[in-house]
């Protein structure tokens, strides 16, 4: 075989995987979306995670004691580090089957964020995935956030009525998505408002190719 025609089959090759690659993303739909739901006024720049100019925005729909997410989320939190123009936003998707204790720790993290801001709000997020035992058994031992009283804390998460309603819409709104497991995340891009949902541990390679497409349809 010519080196002229070795070139044009390894270039056949290369685009068959990319394209192969490209479709395998594990879609569930593609839309116009509105702003990330469920959160309160003011709170939907200062809780995000990365900077609030990004043009994507992935919301992550999840579960504190799903294990999955205890792994999956903060590998999704480092590499959004490392990311110039995307940031996160936390969706709250307490599952039935793990009862009581995923409530609790959604209004734990919700009251860290009412109480002491954003930078709580994640904090709690990533001590309670760090200290739960997963799978509905609920926390290890409390969780402790710099500037915020402990007994307030969990006062707040068992009683305040505004933290459980705020809960309890999100995951009313994930259900009326569509959303049926953890962790599932949906890109958005925020000049266009389309948005694409994926489910599952979504590898950094898939997140990318559906930004790819995503940008692709905008133009």
């Amino acid at each position: 075989m010519s080196a002229k025609r070795k070139d044009i089959v390894l270039f056949a090759v290369i685009v068959s995987v990319a394209l192969i690659t490209f479709v395998a993303i594990p879609v569930v739909y593609l839309s116009k979306s509105k702003p990330p739901g469920g959160l309160s006024k003011g709170q939907e720049s200062s809780w995000l995670y990365g900077k609030s100019d990004a043009r994507w925005t992935i919301t992550e729909y999840a579960d504190l004691e799903c294990p999955y997410c205890r792994t999956y989320t903060p590998q999704l939190m480092q590499w959004i580090d490392g990311q110039t123009d995307v940031n996160l936003v936390w969706h709250h998707f307490p599952l039935q089957m793990h009862g009581a204790a995923t409530l609790k720790e959604a209004r734990l993290v919700q009251c860290a964020g009412k109480l002491g801001g954003g930078k709580a709000f994640w904090n709690a997020i990533d001590q309670v995935l760090k200290h739960t035992r997963g799978d509905g058994q609920g926390l290890v031992t409390s969780i402790a956030l710099s500037g915020i009283d402990a007994v307030v804390l969990d006062r707040c998460a068992t009683l305040d009525a505004d933290v459980a309603l705020h809960v309890d819409q999100q995951l009313q709104l994930a259900q009326q998505a569509g959303v049926t497991a953890t962790p599932t995340i949906k890109i958005t891009d925020t000049q266009t408002r389309h948005s694409v949902r994926l489910e599952g541990p979504v590898d950094e390679v898939s997140i990318l190719s559906a930004m790819d497409r995503l940008a692709f349809e905008s133009k």
